[in-house]
């Protein structure tokens, strides 16, 4: 029973891996599915496209790198930091000096003379943005310079302005940008930190220099502004009387205008990155999807063989690709058309001697004398020769590209392979049979090269010969030789095969290269070709890019026709190149 029947599972198999496959075989169900239905191909979304990420990440690497350059501004704040302690320091040792020097008393009962220190406070030439204080021992402020100014400025007040001019609408934009610039770098963490941890305690350092330790630094205040102080003790001797502390708050502006004039860099920046992408994506991404979706539509249908467009005008990689995949699609459609044709053509060639094997072979059956049972074995042993000469040519035929994929193209000497074939003819040579000659026409001083596949030229040269000698009559001449023209600038090497045969009609000088040509002369064996052999030569010959062609010779007068001549022209091989 079945029930009875144990099944175990492989050893090391999970114990949900019999859910697993399931679901794996109905996704592969389900994409085989959508493969038919056409639903399968380059349907991804132009935003989720790989191509294009990778175009905008690239672009955008640059302006990465340029904001990091920007917010990496910390140097030229931290040197423009370490200048202005400097100027501070300096301006509050003199001012220290001044002050303790003007100190009354002696020793430990020295004190500060603050009626003196407000005038020397006075008399400093301050720059904007600076603060000068003095601190007694207990650390309380006996004078400031920002309430030590006296003076009264007078003059002429400026005209009532009864409507402010409103500022251009892309100026306040600009300036909007600047502003929440400046605020995101403000807010970012570690800027955030690095204010608290230079929070600044005036009283705390006030202290700390009453102590003799000099105090200076960056600091920000309760509104983050950033300040740059210097306080130092004011002596009198040994004894410390005092603090003089000197800030400056110009800094932070200095910084921020200067992130301020990147801004509209980094806007133009940010433009041209999206620009330069979206560029790119219409000029390659886009490009690239037509080229696919039309590479699908040519694989769905043969009628879309046309799809592909012609980026050929675009002069580059992607015009050579569209080039070269319409090129390529046109050749394997032209194959396919030919291997159809070429089926067609083989059935129909197989029926005849097939036809003519059934007939010979019915009519043997009631044959009445030996002499009508010998004809009809002698059709029959004919008929099978054919379809074995055909069968062998058909298989030749269908090799033939196969075999040229395999091979490799060297360069060869004209002379020396027609010096060679033309041997081999005369050593296999046999009774009375038409005999083959070389006519070297070729220059001796300078060898000919052609580049080309050894084997499959060899053997168009062989059919090309062989041919010849069916149509030649005994004793005459198949003569084999090798002229240089030249076409178009460049040199080309013909190779000719003459015979003395009857020719080949006018009408039939293109024809005979077709496949399945059998049409021979009045006299001819029926059945001795296949009709292949003319055919190979071509396909062989166009795969070297090069052409054969065929024409009578012709008796001086024009009239009668003396033979057919066969050539094959191919580009030259100049100079030879180093194996």
């Amino acid at each position: 029973m079945v029930s009875d029947i144990n099944i175990k599972k492989p050893k090391g198999q999970a114990p949900n891996e019999d859910k697993k496959r399931p679901a794996k075989a109905g996704r592969m169900r389900l994409r085989e599915r959508r493969l038919r239905q056409g639903r399968l191909g380059p349907r991804r979304s132009l935003i989720s496209s790989r191509l294009t990420r990778v175009i905008f990440v690239s672009n955008l690497i640059g302006l990465i790198i340029l904001l990091t350059g920007s917010l990496a501004m910390n140097r030229f704040e931290e040197g423009l930091i370490n200048a202005k302690v400097d100027n501070l320091r300096s301006l509050a040792a003199t001012i220290t000096t001044v002050i303790g020097e003007q100190a009354t008393g002696r020793g430990s009962s020295a004190e500060l003379d603050v009626a003196g220190a407000k005038q020397v406070l006075r008399g400093v030439n301050t720059p904007q943005g600076w603060r000068v204080r003095l601190h007694d021992r207990s650390g309380e402020v006996v004078a400031d310079t920002t309430s030590l100014d006296e003076t009264i400025s007078v003059g002429a007040l400026d005209p009532i302005i009864s409507e402010i001019p409103e500022e251009p609408l892309h100026e306040q934009w600009l300036d909007k940008a600047k502003i929440w610039f400046a605020a995101r770098l403000n807010d970012l963490p570690w800027r955030k930190a690095n204010r608290n941890n230079l929070r600044r305690d005036l009283r705390g350092d006030v202290q700390m220099a009453l102590t003799g330790d000099p105090i200076m630094g960056p600091r920000y205040d309760e509104n983050d502004n950033l300040i740059v102080t210097v306080s130092l003790p004011v002596q009198r001797v040994q004894h410390i009387l005092g603090v003089v502390t000197v800030e400056s708050d110009d800094v932070s502006g200095i910084v921020n205008a200067e992130r301020q004039a990147l801004a509209p860099i980094i806007g133009l920046a940010i433009l041209a990155t999206i620009l330069s992408s979206l560029a790119l994506t219409l000029f390659i991404t886009l490009p690239m999807r037509k080229l696919a979706r039309a590479a699908e539509l040519v694989t769905r249908s043969s009628d879309k063989r046309d799809a592909i467009p012609d980026l050929s005008s675009r002069r580059d990689e992607i015009g050579d690709l569209s080039k070269v995949m319409r090129e390529m699609t046109q050749g394997l459609y032209s194959r396919i058309d030919d291997i159809a044709n070429f089926a067609a053509d083989v059935a129909h060639e197989i029926k005849n001697p097939l036809t003519s094997l059934r007939s010979a072979s019915d009519t043997l059956r009631v044959a009445r004398t030996d002499d009508q049972r010998n004809q009809l074995i002698d059709i029959i042993q004919q008929d099978v020769s054919r379809m074995d000469r055909l069968i062998t040519d058909i298989s030749k035929a269908s090799k033939v590209d196969a075999n040229l994929a395999r091979e490799t193209a060297q360069t060869l000497e004209v002379g020396e392979i027609l010096h060679n074939i033309t041997a081999f003819y005369g050593q296999t040579r046999s009774g009375e049979g038409p005999n083959v000659v070389h006519n070297n026409r070729l220059p001796e001083d300078e060898p000919v090269y052609i580049r080309a596949f050894e084997t499959p030229f060899a053997q168009v040269l062989r059919n090309l010969i062989d041919n010849a000698l069916t149509f030649s009559p005994e004793g005459g001449e198949v003569r084999v030789s090798a002229d240089i023209a030249s076409r178009k600038g460049r040199d080309r090497v013909i190779i000719s095969v003459e015979d003395d045969g009857p020719g080949i009609p006018p009408d039939n000088l293109e024809t005979v290269f077709e496949r399945f040509y059998t049409q021979r002369p009045k006299g001819a064996q029926f059945g001795s070709h296949s009709g292949l052999g003319l055919a190979i030569c071509r396909q062989i010959v166009k795969a070297h890019k090069g052409r054969i062609y065929a024409e009578n010779r012709s008796a001086a007068n024009g009239d009668e026709i003396l033979g057919a001549r066969f050539a094959v022209e191919v580009p030259r091989q100049k100079p030879r190149p180093n194996k």
